[in-house]
């Protein structure tokens, strides 16, 4: 039953455009800031903008991803741009 209500809640939350956002740091160190749109999960009007942290006027906000990208950096997945 309660399966069947959690299927018929997503089906229901479908008909409504979704908007979501992300960040993420890649291998090279990059802040990536991504927007899109899901619809029946279909992704559409795909924004990845990356983030550019090497200018000296960060403010606070830039200053938290980097530290949350760099905190979650591990060399298995960053290799050597990871600080240690």
């Amino acid at each position: 039953m309660s399966r069947l209500l959690s299927k018929l809640i997503w089906c229901l939350w479908q008909l409504f455009p979704c908007t979501y956002r992300t960040f993420y740091g890649d291998e090279f160190g990059r802040i990536h800031f991504a927007v899109w749109k899901m619809w029946f999960g279909r992704c559409y009007k795909i924004n990845d903008v990356i983030v550019d942290t090497f200018t000296t006027a960060l403010d606070d906000t830039l200053r938290l991803l980097d530290a949350l990208c760099a905190a979650n950096c591990t060399p298995e997945c960053c290799g050597e741009c990871c600080p240690k």
